[in-house]
């Protein structure tokens, strides 16, 4: 098993951090493949359920990409598990910034329920559009 797994689940990249502290030394592996799967996925999870400690250095990587993926208009969410990072990272009121989940199927449930929304919302734009198009030719 690698140290930074990726694995794609039902079409959302999630990368899979499978030690216990993260740190500079996984830092800039991190920060490339979420470079990478931002222009790949729309949609990408970062897979802390087995942390327990990120440094700073890790966490500057996950903010630098977080930046870069929105800009790219995609989305990037945190899985947390039940662990002491979990309890840092309340403290520390990262979770202002990252959408964060409990578990995997968590998060891909709710980025499937965001897709669903999006493409309801995007139907009725073009049900409208139609309209008006029709209301102006019967004019």
């Amino acid at each position: 098993m690698e140290a930074i797994e990726r694995i794609i689940e039902e079409g959302i990249a999630v990368e899979k951090i499978n030690f216990v502290r993260a740190t500079m030394n996984e830092a800039f592996k991190i920060k490339n493949n979420l470079a990478e799967d931002s222009f790949d996925y729309g949609k990408i999870i970062v897979d802390l359920s087995s942390c327990d400690y990120i440094d700073s250095t890790f966490l500057g990587a996950l903010i630098y990409s977080y930046r870069n993926i929105i800009a790219r208009k995609s989305i990037m969410v945190l899985v947390i598990g039940d662990t002491q990072l979990s309890k840092s990272f309340i403290y520390h009121e990262i979770i202002k910034m990252f959408m964060v989940y409990g578990t995997l199927s968590e998060a891909i449930a709710e980025l499937n329920k965001e897709e669903k929304k999006h493409r309801v919302e995007k139907l009725q734009q073009i049900q409208l559009s139609c309209t008006d198009t029709i209301d102006i030719i019967n004019y």
